[in-house]
């Protein structure tokens, strides 16, 4: 991710109808060659697309490419015209505000991922929480996705933006989930569900989840990254016993699971296991133990 104040002012221009780097020139009042710079950089982020113009052959012609994340900022800037996103959006701002955009999570989560210093992200936060943009509560913030739908959208899939074979279910920069039908197209390490059965819980997939780039993976990652595989009781009742018969402990994967966007999923799936009704989750208990007794795991 790469999102710098040229760049948002160069893709506003662009949104706004400025279709060719001369245009682009007369406007920012700035030299061809940066322009052209500042127009690769939004290529390679997937926010512009260039073409030959069929007026002219030898001119470039630029616009907002297909893809979803450029599409719901160009959204955003024409639902809010009038607010400098430069503020809001760029350099170290961008990088934070990706780190909070799937879920609930600590200062320290956030800036662990993001690479962003806890001193430069106080200099900022207070304008992004009395903008609305964060909300923070019990200790932890989160982007305010019902004050700012489009925006969190745009920050969330410009976070997964890749192009890559496979369904991306999680990236932050260089680190991807990636889940894939075919083995021909795994990368990386094996992680999630395909990986319970290195820790006593087999189970059939058809579907395989990796993490790239390729490393040693902890028994709580793998059963964090298993939870973006839940899809059914089922699924939900296998992460429960691996979760038990292996001893996990809350405090070693509550960070893991902040990281990656999954901590309202974690602290639901405890609730539900220690019979707390006051989870998003319906269980069914008697499932869960015919499941569990299947595994070794008894009396839960």
């Amino acid at each position: 991710m790469r999102l710098n104040r040229s760049m948002i002012k160069v893709f506003t221009q662009i949104a706004r109808g400025s279709n060719t780097i001369e245009k682009l020139v007369l406007l920012s009042k700035k030299s061809r060659n940066f322009i052209s710079e500042v127009l690769t950089d939004l290529e390679k982020e997937g926010f512009i697309s260039k073409k030959k113009s069929f007026i002219d052959g030898s001119r470039i012609s630029v616009g907002v490419s297909n893809s979803y994340h450029a599409i719901k900022f160009k959204e955003l800037i024409f639902e809010y015209p009038t607010i400098n996103f430069e503020d809001i959006l760029s350099d170290s701002r961008l990088l934070f505000l990706a780190a909070l955009s799937e879920d609930w999570t600590s200062i320290e989560i956030a800036s662990k991922l993001s690479g962003i210093s806890r001193h430069m992200i106080a200099r900022y936060f207070p304008m992004l929480k009395n903008r609305g943009v964060v909300i923070f509560k019990d200790g932890l913030c989160t982007l305010n996705r019902n004050a700012w739908p489009l925006l969190s959208d745009s920050i969330l899939s410009y976070k997964n933006y890749a192009l890559i074979n496979g369904f991306v279910k999680w990236k932050y920069q260089d680190e991807t989930l990636l889940e894939v039908d075919n083995e021909n197209l795994v990368k990386g390490s094996l992680t999630g569900l395909a990986r319970y059965k290195d820790y006593g819980v087999e189970v059939f997939v058809v579907k395989a989840l990796c993490r790239i780039p390729e490393g040693k993976l902890s028994k709580e990652e793998i059963f964090v990254h298993s939870l973006f595989q839940i899809d059914d009781p089922r699924t939900m009742h296998l992460a429960m016993v691996f979760y038990i018969k292996n001893n996990l402990s809350y405090k070693k994967v509550l960070p893991i699971a902040m990281k990656y966007g999954k901590y309202t999923l974690f602290n639901n799936l405890l609730k539900r296991l220690h019979n707390d009704t006051n989870s998003n989750l319906t269980f069914d208990r008697k499932d869960f133990n015919r499941v569990a007794n299947i595994y070794g795991v008894e009396n839960v």
